[in-house]
Protein backbone atom coordinates (compact mmCIF):
# COMPACT_ATOMS: atom_id res chain seq x y z
CA UNK A 1 0.00 0.00 0.00
CA UNK A 2 1.42 3.41 -0.53
CA UNK A 3 -0.66 6.76 0.44
CA UNK A 4 -0.56 10.29 -2.14
CA UNK A 5 -1.25 13.50 -0.63
CA UNK A 6 -3.20 15.84 -2.82
CA UNK A 7 -3.32 19.33 -3.29
CA UNK A 8 -6.60 19.75 -0.98
CA UNK A 9 -4.26 18.26 1.65
CA UNK A 10 -6.64 14.71 1.49
CA UNK A 11 -4.33 11.48 1.87
CA UNK A 12 -5.68 8.64 -0.08
CA UNK A 13 -4.29 5.14 0.31
CA UNK A 14 -3.82 3.51 -3.25
CA UNK A 15 -2.67 0.19 -4.76
CA UNK A 16 -1.29 -0.22 -8.66
CA UNK A 17 -1.67 -3.13 -9.97
CA UNK A 18 0.11 -3.87 -13.29
CA UNK A 19 2.14 -1.86 -15.47
CA UNK A 20 1.59 2.12 -14.88
CA UNK A 21 2.66 2.34 -18.69
CA UNK A 22 -0.67 0.42 -19.90
CA UNK A 23 -3.97 1.66 -20.16
CA UNK A 24 -5.53 2.53 -16.53
CA UNK A 25 -9.25 1.45 -15.11
CA UNK A 26 -9.81 3.13 -11.82
CA UNK A 27 -12.46 1.58 -9.68
CA UNK A 28 -14.54 4.10 -7.17
CA UNK A 29 -15.18 1.88 -4.39
CA UNK A 30 -18.52 2.09 -1.93
CA UNK A 31 -19.35 3.41 1.67
CA UNK A 32 -18.12 0.65 3.99
CA UNK A 33 -15.56 -0.25 1.40
CA UNK A 34 -12.03 -0.68 1.75
CA UNK A 35 -9.58 -1.60 -1.73
CA UNK A 36 -9.76 -5.28 0.01
CA UNK A 37 -13.32 -4.93 -1.42
CA UNK A 38 -12.69 -4.88 -4.38
CA UNK A 39 -10.91 -8.26 -4.60
CA UNK A 40 -8.62 -9.90 -7.15
CA UNK A 41 -11.38 -11.55 -9.12
CA UNK A 42 -12.20 -8.49 -9.96
CA UNK A 43 -9.16 -6.77 -11.08
CA UNK A 44 -6.80 -9.78 -11.48
CA UNK A 45 -7.97 -10.25 -15.52
CA UNK A 46 -7.61 -6.45 -16.17
CA UNK A 47 -4.01 -7.15 -15.57
CA UNK A 48 -3.85 -10.21 -16.90
CA UNK A 49 -5.26 -8.77 -20.28
CA UNK A 50 -2.77 -5.31 -20.11
CA UNK A 51 -4.88 -2.90 -17.78
CA UNK A 52 -3.21 -1.23 -15.13
CA UNK A 53 -5.75 -1.28 -12.14
CA UNK A 54 -5.25 1.64 -9.22
CA UNK A 55 -7.27 0.57 -6.36
CA UNK A 56 -8.04 3.33 -3.92
CA UNK A 57 -9.49 4.51 -0.51
CA UNK A 58 -11.92 7.40 -0.45
CA UNK A 59 -11.53 9.83 2.42
CA UNK A 60 -12.97 8.41 5.61
CA UNK A 61 -12.22 4.72 4.79
CA UNK A 62 -9.53 2.07 5.02
CA UNK A 63 -6.07 4.05 5.39
CA UNK A 64 -6.70 7.33 3.50
CA UNK A 65 -7.45 10.53 5.62
CA UNK A 66 -10.78 10.37 8.43
CA UNK A 67 -12.57 13.21 9.32
CA UNK A 68 -12.91 12.27 12.84
CA UNK A 69 -13.46 15.93 14.39
CA UNK A 70 -16.27 15.98 12.57
CA UNK A 71 -17.48 13.09 14.94
CA UNK A 72 -19.62 10.42 14.14
CA UNK A 73 -22.78 11.46 11.76
CA UNK A 74 -26.17 12.39 12.94
CA UNK A 75 -28.25 10.82 10.29
CA UNK A 76 -31.57 11.02 11.54
CA UNK A 77 -31.05 14.67 12.30
CA UNK A 78 -29.37 14.95 8.52
CA UNK A 79 -32.84 13.08 7.44
CA UNK A 80 -34.86 16.01 9.32
CA UNK A 81 -33.12 18.97 7.78
CA UNK A 82 -34.14 17.37 5.00
CA UNK A 83 -37.69 16.72 5.72
CA UNK A 84 -37.80 20.46 6.56
CA UNK A 85 -35.79 21.78 2.86
CA UNK A 86 -32.90 21.96 4.35
CA UNK A 87 -29.19 20.59 3.33
CA UNK A 88 -27.28 18.75 6.25
CA UNK A 89 -23.98 20.06 7.57
CA UNK A 90 -21.48 17.90 6.66
CA UNK A 91 -17.85 17.44 6.43
CA UNK A 92 -17.70 17.23 3.08
CA UNK A 93 -19.81 16.68 0.17
CA UNK A 94 -19.81 13.70 -2.99
CA UNK A 95 -18.15 16.97 -4.81
CA UNK A 96 -14.96 17.14 -2.72
CA UNK A 97 -15.44 13.03 -2.89
CA UNK A 98 -15.28 13.35 -6.80
CA UNK A 99 -12.02 15.90 -6.44
CA UNK A 100 -10.24 13.65 -4.53
CA UNK A 101 -9.95 11.69 -7.83
CA UNK A 102 -7.30 14.23 -8.74
CA UNK A 103 -5.12 11.49 -7.59
CA UNK A 104 -4.88 10.39 -10.82
CA UNK A 105 -3.49 13.78 -11.56
CA UNK A 106 -1.17 12.87 -8.74
CA UNK A 107 0.21 9.34 -10.33
CA UNK A 108 0.70 11.20 -13.85
CA UNK A 109 -2.20 9.67 -15.56
CA UNK A 110 -3.61 11.30 -17.88
CA UNK A 111 -6.80 9.41 -18.88
CA UNK A 112 -8.93 6.14 -16.89
CA UNK A 113 -11.49 4.38 -17.60
CA UNK A 114 -13.67 5.16 -14.62
CA UNK A 115 -15.28 2.37 -12.64
CA UNK A 116 -18.23 3.80 -10.38
CA UNK A 117 -19.48 1.31 -7.65
CA UNK A 118 -22.61 2.18 -6.12
CA UNK A 119 -21.55 5.35 -4.07
CA UNK A 120 -18.70 5.43 -5.94
CA UNK A 121 -21.13 5.92 -9.13
CA UNK A 122 -22.46 9.09 -8.22
CA UNK A 123 -18.50 9.96 -7.02
CA UNK A 124 -17.75 8.86 -10.77
CA UNK A 125 -20.62 10.71 -12.67
CA UNK A 126 -19.49 14.43 -10.87
CA UNK A 127 -15.82 13.40 -11.36
CA UNK A 128 -17.18 13.24 -15.28
CA UNK A 129 -18.98 16.36 -14.95
CA UNK A 130 -15.80 18.19 -13.00
CA UNK A 131 -13.09 16.81 -15.32
CA UNK A 132 -13.84 15.44 -18.75
CA UNK A 133 -10.86 15.21 -20.47
CA UNK A 134 -9.56 12.75 -17.95
CA UNK A 135 -12.50 10.09 -18.77
CA UNK A 136 -11.93 8.03 -21.60
CA UNK A 137 -14.93 6.23 -20.00
CA UNK A 138 -17.69 5.65 -17.77
CA UNK A 139 -19.01 2.93 -16.19
CA UNK A 140 -21.55 3.15 -13.23
CA UNK A 141 -22.09 -0.48 -11.90
CA UNK A 142 -24.90 -1.08 -8.98
CA UNK A 143 -25.10 2.97 -8.75
CA UNK A 144 -27.51 5.73 -8.96
CA UNK A 145 -27.23 9.48 -9.29
CA UNK A 146 -29.81 10.02 -5.99
CA UNK A 147 -32.45 11.71 -8.13
CA UNK A 148 -34.89 11.92 -5.05
CA UNK A 149 -37.49 10.85 -7.18
CA UNK A 150 -36.24 7.41 -7.59
CA UNK A 151 -37.28 4.35 -5.25
CA UNK A 152 -35.87 4.80 -2.40
CA UNK A 153 -33.76 0.97 -1.12
CA UNK A 154 -35.98 -2.17 0.18
CA UNK A 155 -36.54 -2.02 3.86
CA UNK A 156 -34.86 -5.69 4.10
CA UNK A 157 -31.74 -3.71 4.18
CA UNK A 158 -32.34 -0.70 5.99
CA UNK A 159 -31.34 -2.51 9.42
CA UNK A 160 -27.67 -4.07 8.10
CA UNK A 161 -26.85 -0.46 6.10
CA UNK A 162 -27.59 1.86 9.95
CA UNK A 163 -25.54 -0.99 11.91
CA UNK A 164 -23.13 -0.87 9.73
CA UNK A 165 -22.53 2.94 10.47
CA UNK A 166 -22.29 2.24 14.69
CA UNK A 167 -19.16 1.40 16.33
CA UNK A 168 -18.90 -2.55 17.36
CA UNK A 169 -17.59 -3.87 20.51
CA UNK A 170 -15.31 -6.39 19.38
CA UNK A 171 -14.21 -7.31 16.13
CA UNK A 172 -16.10 -10.08 15.90
CA UNK A 173 -19.57 -7.96 16.24
CA UNK A 174 -17.61 -5.88 13.03
CA UNK A 175 -17.38 -9.01 11.30
CA UNK A 176 -20.59 -10.03 11.85
CA UNK A 177 -22.26 -6.64 10.91
CA UNK A 178 -20.19 -6.48 7.68
CA UNK A 179 -21.51 -10.56 7.24
CA UNK A 180 -25.06 -9.30 7.25
CA UNK A 181 -25.42 -6.69 4.80
CA UNK A 182 -23.34 -8.62 2.57
CA UNK A 183 -26.44 -10.98 3.00
CA UNK A 184 -28.56 -8.80 3.12
CA UNK A 185 -27.58 -7.07 -0.30
CA UNK A 186 -28.29 -10.76 -1.65
CA UNK A 187 -29.67 -11.77 -5.40
CA UNK A 188 -31.36 -14.57 -6.05
CA UNK A 189 -28.79 -16.36 -8.58
CA UNK A 190 -25.88 -14.84 -7.60
CA UNK A 191 -25.60 -14.62 -3.69
CA UNK A 192 -23.28 -14.93 -1.06
CA UNK A 193 -23.69 -18.03 1.64
CA UNK A 194 -23.26 -17.31 4.90
CA UNK A 195 -18.96 -18.76 4.59
CA UNK A 196 -18.61 -16.24 2.05
CA UNK A 197 -20.56 -12.86 2.93
CA UNK A 198 -17.91 -13.81 6.57
CA UNK A 199 -15.12 -14.55 4.35
CA UNK A 200 -15.53 -10.77 2.90
CA UNK A 201 -16.27 -9.31 5.78
CA UNK A 202 -12.88 -10.78 8.03
CA UNK A 203 -10.91 -9.15 5.23
CA UNK A 204 -12.53 -6.60 4.53
CA UNK A 205 -12.39 -5.63 8.84
CA UNK A 206 -9.09 -7.26 9.05
CA UNK A 207 -7.85 -4.63 7.06
CA UNK A 208 -9.98 -1.41 8.60
CA UNK A 209 -13.04 -1.10 9.50
CA UNK A 210 -14.56 2.84 10.02
CA UNK A 211 -18.14 3.03 11.00
CA UNK A 212 -18.15 6.40 11.64
CA UNK A 213 -16.54 7.23 8.47
CA UNK A 214 -19.60 5.29 6.80
CA UNK A 215 -21.85 7.40 8.49
CA UNK A 216 -20.12 10.67 6.98
CA UNK A 217 -19.98 9.02 3.42
CA UNK A 218 -23.74 8.84 4.24
CA UNK A 219 -24.02 11.94 5.35
CA UNK A 220 -22.12 13.51 2.50
CA UNK A 221 -24.55 11.85 0.10
CA UNK A 222 -27.73 13.52 2.23
CA UNK A 223 -25.86 17.03 1.83
CA UNK A 224 -24.87 17.23 -2.06
CA UNK A 225 -27.62 19.41 -3.56
CA UNK A 226 -29.67 17.33 -6.42
CA UNK A 227 -27.12 17.18 -9.66
CA UNK A 228 -28.65 14.27 -11.81
CA UNK A 229 -30.19 17.18 -13.78
CA UNK A 230 -26.46 18.06 -14.81
CA UNK A 231 -25.63 15.13 -15.77
CA UNK A 232 -27.06 15.12 -19.48
CA UNK A 233 -23.67 16.82 -19.94
CA UNK A 234 -21.93 14.22 -19.69
CA UNK A 235 -20.49 13.03 -23.08
CA UNK A 236 -17.92 10.26 -22.32
CA UNK A 237 -19.39 6.87 -23.55
CA UNK A 238 -20.68 5.22 -20.96
CA UNK A 239 -21.87 1.63 -19.47
CA UNK A 240 -24.50 1.26 -17.26
CA UNK A 241 -24.48 -2.50 -15.21
CA UNK A 242 -27.17 -2.58 -13.10
CA UNK A 243 -29.13 -5.55 -11.33
CA UNK A 244 -32.85 -6.25 -11.54
CA UNK A 245 -32.78 -7.39 -7.76
CA UNK A 246 -30.68 -4.53 -5.69
CA UNK A 247 -32.23 -3.87 -3.13
CA UNK A 248 -30.62 -0.58 -2.67
CA UNK A 249 -30.59 1.30 -5.73
CA UNK A 250 -33.78 -0.92 -8.01
CA UNK A 251 -33.12 -0.81 -11.55
CA UNK A 252 -34.58 2.24 -11.90
CA UNK A 253 -31.49 3.97 -10.91
CA UNK A 254 -29.67 2.53 -13.33
CA UNK A 255 -32.20 3.05 -15.82
CA UNK A 256 -32.42 6.46 -15.41
CA UNK A 257 -28.57 6.97 -15.64
CA UNK A 258 -28.90 5.68 -18.90
CA UNK A 259 -31.58 7.96 -20.16
CA UNK A 260 -30.42 11.22 -18.94
CA UNK A 261 -26.73 10.62 -20.40
CA UNK A 262 -26.28 10.83 -23.77
CA UNK A 263 -23.74 7.92 -24.71
CA UNK A 264 -25.26 5.83 -22.48
CA UNK A 265 -25.60 1.94 -22.52
CA UNK A 266 -27.79 0.25 -20.15
CA UNK A 267 -26.83 -3.61 -19.21
CA UNK A 268 -29.13 -5.49 -16.88
CA UNK A 269 -27.83 -8.41 -14.99
CA UNK A 270 -30.68 -10.95 -13.99
CA UNK A 271 -30.74 -12.71 -10.63
CA UNK A 272 -28.22 -10.14 -8.97
CA UNK A 273 -28.91 -8.03 -6.16
CA UNK A 274 -26.02 -4.83 -4.86
CA UNK A 275 -22.70 -7.15 -3.71
CA UNK A 276 -20.39 -9.21 -5.37
CA UNK A 277 -20.08 -12.71 -4.52
CA UNK A 278 -17.21 -14.99 -6.32
CA UNK A 279 -19.52 -16.36 -8.78
CA UNK A 280 -20.16 -12.96 -10.59
CA UNK A 281 -16.87 -11.66 -10.29
CA UNK A 282 -15.89 -13.21 -13.80
CA UNK A 283 -18.83 -11.42 -15.69
CA UNK A 284 -18.19 -8.22 -13.87
CA UNK A 285 -14.64 -8.16 -14.95
CA UNK A 286 -15.28 -9.15 -18.44
CA UNK A 287 -17.73 -6.59 -18.56
CA UNK A 288 -14.78 -4.30 -17.75
CA UNK A 289 -12.17 -5.45 -19.65
CA UNK A 290 -14.44 -5.36 -22.77
CA UNK A 291 -15.60 -1.67 -22.36
CA UNK A 292 -11.99 -0.35 -21.09
CA UNK A 293 -11.09 -2.23 -24.56
CA UNK A 294 -13.62 0.04 -26.24
CA UNK A 295 -12.70 3.22 -24.60
CA UNK A 296 -8.62 3.62 -23.45
CA UNK A 297 -7.51 0.90 -26.42
CA UNK A 298 -6.61 2.57 -30.04
CA UNK A 299 -8.28 0.76 -33.08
Amino acid sequence: MQTAKLSNGIELAYEIHGDRDHPVVFPILSITDNITDWPPGLYAPLVEDGFCVVRHELRDSGFSTKFDDFGPADLAAAQASLQAGTLPDSPYTLHEVAEDCHLLMALGIDRACIVGYSYGGAVAQLLALRAPARIAGLMCLQGSNYDPSLPPRQPSVNAAMTNATRECATTEQAIETIAALRLAANGSIHRMDEAEARQSAETSVGRMYCPNGTGRMVLSRMATPAFADQTSAIECPTLVLHADEDPIFSVEHGEDIARRLPNASLRVLEGVGHNHPVSLQPTIASAIRDFADETLRER
